[in-house]
């Protein structure tokens, strides 16, 4: 059998161009079978790994001047405030053809009175810097229209800190101050400002400790209707009034008395947020806030309104708690405007419709499932700021006292990976003109066009292996079967079967077809890994700083109203979407820095698949065999002699 093996590469020449050819059948194959498997791990990857958010802004339908008397300047000072004829609401965005994973929400974030626990502004401010109520007297007859000396006589409320002081005063934002008697007592909500001004201040010799300027803010109401409409104040507010026997029976005197303690209530106030996904808060979607011990609440808890929530850092080490326990809520205020500040302070009164304290509507135990941390002042994360799902808040839109329109920061939503572009050409068919969508995808519309190439390169292989495979095949048979006819006939003739002569011939063609795949299948793997990783290596934008990497995503933002793209930070991928110029934002999408984070292995996606290899090697194996094995049972079917006749009548 060796003899006839040897027989079949007689013609070394010969033998080694088919081992060739083979060998660069089974490269196109293997490097084919391995692209293709690669860009599907890949996908899958991608899309288990990767999320697609979108935020959205209400642009506002006119700007209007705001002015307000500045004592100093002896004038009005002109603010701009945006105004908005109608503010869009969440229902608005659900369009029908868009699939949400996430529908859009926007954000409000509620006061939480619990005074039972220490609070990270408790530690670190004034109680007198948020304002204060109290009875004061000028030290002299004045027009409070410049910065004036008065002394402070009772606070009302708990804090007594800045009884007995002597400040410097001034009716700032009122153009036509009330005349003050020293004689008399006074009443005012006090808040400070870092700037004097006037002919007393200026011929004074004041020290340091008296830099501050105390003003009169007024106490009215700033409630509002859920759909953002501003709940009329019914009392004419003025800053300042005088206090005579019987004031705080009177419906002024009351109110001034509901704010006694309103002062307080900042520092006895926690924050709470509620999200159907913590990936909609930008500062866990970008890395800059994380879950450090414990777990995210699950889709499920969401979806239910379960009572967890994700405490942070600094409140559950002040408060000596950890994963398990309970923290409670007593929700007072809800502020659908913006989020939590850093700084502590508000932009509204704490009164209700009746000029009456605000009082908690909703109270609640939460278990805590997770401990959370941040970056250090990072943008959207307020101090003790609590996260709760969205749907554990009965009632979400009670005691509104500070109503604004979507922004960046409040609205968002995901949507499926590569959908941006079908998510903008369906929102174009409604009444969008007036928003702004911007979508942060970590780079995958980027790196999907990686998976793309992979593919694209390896069904190119695959196809024009598989032709090669067959011809390749074709060539082998006639070589070594149909030329061969005057050896099987002579082999017939001497007495050997049918069964050996096929075996024979098998096993050489056999030999050749392994010494061709074995290399084949190597050499394939290892051009398959460099192939697969360039491409990824280019289309991940590996430009990292390696002084200071950080974890990043893609973003683009899109005018519905100019259909156009808006810059936001360096280092472009721009592309055409049904006409529409594109740009995705590389600051992002570095993808080695989210597979830090996500712990993704793509070096393992990448990788050649022995399995892979080896099925492509078999099919070619089979393949040659298979073809061959036809064709010699034919030949072998007719008779030796005719065989033999037809090989001279052949030659």
């Amino acid at each position: 059998m060796k003899n006839h093996i040897k027989q079949i590469l007689r013609t070394p020449m010969q033998s080694v161009f088919i081992i060739v050819l083979v060998m660069i059948v089974t490269v196109m194959l293997t490097v084919g079978g391995n692209l293709w498997v690669a860009s599907d791990r890949l996908s899958k990857t991608y899309d288990r790994d990767f999320t697609t958010i979108g935020t959205v802004t209400q642009k506002p339908d006119t700007v209007q001047d705001n002015p307000r008397w500045d004592a100093e300047k002896k004038d009005y000072r002109i603010y701009k405030e945006n105004r908005y004829n109608r503010y869009v609401t969440p229902e608005d965005l659900k369009f029908s053809e868009v699939k949400y994973l996430v529908e859009p929400e926007k954000r409000v974030y509620w006061g939480s009175y619990v005074p039972e626990y220490l609070l990270t502004v408790d530690t670190k401010y004034d109680v007198s810097r948020s304002g204060f109520v109290a009875e004061f007297s000028p030290m002299e007859d004045c027009v409070p229209d410049e910065s004036v000396k008065v002394s402070v006589t009772k606070v009302l409320g708990s804090d007594k800190t800045m009884e007995g002081s002597v400040l410097w005063f001034c009716d700032h934002y009122n153009r036509e101050p009330m005349e003050l008697k020293a004689d008399r007592s006074y009443i005012a909500w006090i808040g400070e400002r870092p700037w004097r001004h006037g002919k007393r201040w200026e011929q004074a010799e004041s020290s340091y400790l008296e830099q501050l300027e105390y003003y009169a803010q007024p106490v009215d109401l700033t409630l509002y209707e859920p759909e953002g409409t501003k709940i009329e104040d019914a009392a004419a507010i003025q800053s300042i009034y005088e206090v005579s026997e019987g004031f705080y029976d009177t419906e002024i005197g009351k109110r001034f008395l509901e704010l006694e303690d309103m002062a307080i209530y900042i520092f006895d106030t926690q924050p709470v947020v509620g999200t159907n996904s913590t990936d909609l808060i930008m500062p866990f979607y970008e890395g800059n806030a994380w879950v450090y011990e414990g777990r995210y609440p699950t889709a499920e808890e969401y979806a239910e309104g379960s009572a967890v929530c994700l405490a942070p850092r600094t409140f559950v080490e002040n408060n000596e708690l950890t994963v398990g326990d309970k923290v409670t809520t007593r929700l007072y205020f809800t502020d659908a405007r913006r989020g939590p500040q850093v700084l502590p302070g508000f932009n509204f009164s704490l009164l209700g419709p009746e000029g009456e304290l605000l009082k908690p509507f909703e109270e609640k135990d939460y278990t805590i499932v997770g401990l959370y941390d941040h970056k250090p002042l990072v943008e959207g994360i307020g101090y003790d700021e609590l996260i709760v799902p969205l749907n554990s808040v009965q009632n979400q839109t009670a005691n509104i006292v500070d109503y604004g329109a979507m922004a960046d920061e409040n609205t968002s939503f995901q949507i499926e990976n590569g959908t941006i572009a079908d998510f903008m050409e369906v929102s174009a068919k409604y009444d969008t003109d007036n928003l702004i969508f911007t979508f942060y995808d970590r780079g995958y519309s980027a790196l999907v066009e990686g998976i793309e190439n992979l593919r694209n390169i390896s069904a190119a292989l695959l196809v024009m292996g598989v032709i090669a495979a067959i011809v390749l095949s074709l060539q082998i048979s006639h070589i070594y079967i149909t030329k061969r006819k005057r050896q099987l006939s002579i082999e017939r003739m001497m007495g050997m079967t049918r069964k050996r002569c096929r075996h024979i011939s098998m096993a050489g063609i056999l030999v050749l077809l392994i010494l061709g795949t074995v290399p084949g299948m190597v050499a394939g793997m290892i051009l398959a890994d460099e192939i697969s990783m360039s491409d990824r290596g280019q289309k991940t934008g590996a430009q990292v700083d390696e002084k200071s990497p950080e974890m990043t995503t893609a973003g683009q933002e899109v005018d519905e109203g100019r259909q156009d793209i808006t810059e936001q930070t360096e280092g472009y991928d721009s592309r055409q979407i049904d006409g529409t110029s594109e740009e995705f934002s590389r600051k992002y999408s570095n993808l080695e820095l989210a597979v830090e984070m996500d712990d993704i292995d793509l070096s393992m996606q990448t990788q050649g698949s022995m399995a892979v290899s080896g099925i492509m090697g078999g099919l070619i194996i089979l393949l040659g065999m298979g073809l061959s094995d036809v064709k010699i049972r034919k030949v072998l079917r007719e008779e030796p002699l005719y065989l033999l006749e037809d090989s001279v009548a052949g030659i």
